[in-house]
Formats: C-alpha cells, structure tokens, sequence
C-alpha cells in the first residue's frame, strides 16, 4: 500500500486546488493540516509572534475546514504541534513515505517540510505564475517595474483548474484529532473568532466584482482608511490559502470581457501582481529579507533595539492622530487599510528612527490577513532596504487627503473632539517636521 501525507496548510478550499486531485502513483492520501504553536505563541525582537485574536481565527478556520472533511464522510487529520515531528508521527502511523503539500514562501515553512525528509511533492497553488509561466529566481527583475513590464501588455496568467476529486483520501477517524490537539483546541478556540474561510472568500468576491460592481472604482476608492467597499478585502483569503489567486484574477477577466474594463479592473489585477512579485522575492532572497537591510550585503541578522518611541507607537499613543487612529483600527479588528500600513509605517522608520523589522513583526502579530511575503517585502519596500528607495510620507498633507473632515480619526479615537480637520493637529509630544509645517497652516487656517 503506497501512501502520502497531503499537507492542507495554506491550501484551505475546493476549488482550484491540485492537493484535491488524483495522484495516480499513490493507493491512498491522507490528509493533514498543522498549527504550529512555535508561529503564533513565541516571540521575535521581544513581539509575540500573533494576537490571540490572529491565533484564535486561525485555530477556527482548521476546525471549520475538518468539519467541512466530516460533512463528506471523510478524514482530515488536525495536529498542533511542530510541524516537521506531527508530520513525521503521523506518517509513521499509516506508513507514508511521501509529503504533498502547497509550495510556502516563508523560508521557516520550506525547512519544515524538508525536514521530514519524506520525498517532497510541491505544488504552487497560490501564485499567479505557475507551471510554464513560473519566473527564473536568477533573473528575476530587481524592480516591481520591471517585472511587469517583462510581462504586459499580454499578461499571461495560470487559469484556475476544474479538477476531479480524488477518490483516494482515507484516513481512520480515531486519528482525525490527538490528545495534545485537542487540549490545546479546548484552551484557545473560541466560536466567536472572525471565520475567513472559502465560503465567506467567494461571497466577497462576487459581492465585490458583480453586484456590488465595485471593482469599477477600486483605483480612485483603495486608499480610503476604510469603507466597507472601497478595497476588495481578499487579502485575508489569499493569505491563507482559502482563495486562489488565479480564479480571482480570472473573475476580474470574466467582467471586463462580460461587462465593461477601466482603469479600475486593470488596477486590482495590478496590485494582485505585485503580490505574486513579493512571493517570487521571498522565495528568491529567502531568509535575508529578515536582515536589517534585507539581502543588500553585509547580512545583519542582529535583532533590533526598540525604545520607548516604539512602544508608544505600538499602543496608538505616538501623539499624531492619523497613526494613533490607524494603530487603533488594527489592535481592535486585525486589520488596516494599504494607505494606513504605508503611513504609520513611514512615521515608524523614518520620524520616530526605528528599525523597520520591529514594525513588520508587530504587524505579523496583528494583521488576520498576515502573508509572510506581503508583509516583510512592503515594510522593506518603504523602509528603503533590498531593491528599493526609502519612501517617507508626509503626514499632515496624508491627514488632509484622506480624512479631510477627521471623521476616522474621531471615530478610532473618540477622546479627540476637535471639529473637521483640526483634529488631526499633532499634540505637545510630537516633534514637528519642517515638510510639515505647509500643511500645518492649512490645517489651522481650517480652524
């Protein structure tokens, strides 16, 4: 009898997943999926690597996923535990030799998976660029810029497959769940953690793309601070795996062809490949985006040191509204819009002198739509480190275009009374920049 292990991690759906499919040389497949407590409960540069809230979402979409498993009269096998030793254990309890999973870009997954030494099939299922169109690492563009333009105006991308369910998953139910899951199951899960699984994913693309048409004004509405329409909010579902990238694309092709294509439609397909540029970046330089210049040499692993700046910030107590309120939404709801990540984070490196890698793990720790790739390479991206130029915002004039009437910065945080624009008015505290003090006057002239 001829086994392997079919890792489910970051491969959450039913759809466009080749995990699913038939693997004509094995007899049966067992499928398995792990949390990694070693990811969520212990700490880089002093952080903790995930909220409760971050682990406790995760921890719900496993059990959702088995219980989904269950509903088919079939097995799924959910370990906690690390990764490499449930993996192992349990090959050894059905005596599989082989490990399927989705190919990671986070470099400490790929050591996982290797170091079960079970002979290793990876399947990239959540790229854009697959099979043929998978890009060379040794040539790959030093610039987003030109990465795209390597490819437009015919940008081919993998289309989503219609594939067969396999008949070979088997799995014995008195194995679906070990003790020592189980205890850590009765410890964290908790039923009202936020569910992103796929079904709540394929609502919100549909939602998004053909009733609510909002992909038609996604360019002029994605810098908003928030709004329940202005960004598409897939990025929790192709963080983890229970939406694919490919048939998201392949949605938005489907409207321009079916409906009406602008500027808007091409845009989001834009930003889906800056993603998957990220993804090919991670998986290029590896474990030096962890460096404090990233993989620009001379390689500086050593951990940051924060000060009290940093902790203040971390809190949403910097003194300057628009970061304060932004912080806010993200330590309340796990998330933060793209405007919010790049402005607090430019206040972070640049006006308060931090190393950007203590802000990229106090974003790791928060952000329910946390991607290893995403997350590093866009705080690499501002900070200036890697293949880019350092990207300072000015604060105020960001203040003024995006809450014009400080409307969200009332609403986050609601000690801040001041009427209109006024209210973005830095406090005592705050070192005040001389680029700011143009649209300093404009905000008092608003008085």
């Amino acid at each position: 009898m001829k086994r392997a292990l079919v890792l489910f991690n970051q491969a959450l759906r039913w759809h466009d997943n080749l995990l699913l499919s038939e693997h004509a040389d094995f007899d049966q497949l067992i499928a398995v999926v792990v949390l990694d407590p070693a990811e969520y409960l212990t700490e880089q540069y002093g952080i903790k690597r995930a909220s409760a809230q971050r682990l406790q979402a995760q921890l719900k979409l496993l059990l959702d996923w088995q219980q989904q498993w269950q509903q088919k009269q079939l097995v799924l096998h959910l370990r906690i535990g690390d990764t490499t030793s449930c993996l192992l254990q349990l090959a050894q309890q059905y005596q599989a030799q082989s490990l399927i999973a989705a190919e990671p870009t986070a470099p400490e997954q790929y050591q996982q998976l290797k170091s079960t030494g079970l002979a290793l099939r990876l399947y990239d299922i959540n790229s854009l660029l697959q099979h043929q169109l998978r890009p060379d690492l040794a040539s790959l563009p030093k610039s987003f810029s030109a990465f795209r333009k390597q490819r437009e105006p015919e940008l081919l991308v993998q289309r989503p497959l219609q594939l067969k369910f396999s008949g070979q998953f088997y799995g014995e139910t008195k194995l679906a769940l070990d003790t020592v899951s189980a205890d850590f199951i009765s410890r964290y899960h908790t039923p009202t953690a936020a569910l992103l699984n796929e079904a709540a994913a394929l609502e919100r693309l549909t939602k998004f793309i053909w009733q609510q048409r909002a992909v038609l004004h996604y360019k002029q509405s994605r810098d908003a601070l928030d709004g329940e329409w202005n960004s598409s909010l897939w990025c929790f579902y192709l963080a983890n795996g229970s939406l694919s990238p490919c048939y998201a694309w392949q949605q938005v092709v489907d409207f321009e062809q079916q409906q009406m294509a602008n500027e808007s439609t091409y845009w989001i397909r834009f930003e889906l490949l800056w993603r998957e540029y990220f993804r090919w970046q991670m998986r290029q330089h590896s474990s030096a985006w962890f460096s404090k210049n990233a993989f620009r040499p001379p390689l500086d692993f050593s951990a940051p040191i924060p000060d009290k700046r940093f902790e203040l910030w971390c809190k949403g107590q910097t003194g300057l509204p628009l970061v304060d309120a932004n912080i806010q939404m993200l330590l309340h709801t796990g998330w933060m819009s793209n405007r919010g990540r790049q402005n607090v984070a430019s206040y972070l490196i640049f006006e308060l002198q931090q190393d950007w890698r203590l802000g990229a793990a106090f974003f790791e720790q928060h952000l329910l739509d946390y991607d290893c790739a995403s997350n590093w390479c866009n705080w690499a991206y501002i900070a200036g480190v890697g293949n880019s130029g350092a990207r300072q915002f000015n604060l105020i004039k960001q203040a003024l275009t995006h809450d014009p009437h400080g409307d969200f910065v009332r609403h986050w945080l609601p000690e801040k009374t001041t009427a209109g624009a006024l209210v973005h008015w830095p406090e005592a505290k705050v070192q005040l920049q001389d680029f700011w003090l143009p649209f300093l006057k404009q905000l008092k002239s608003k008085a």
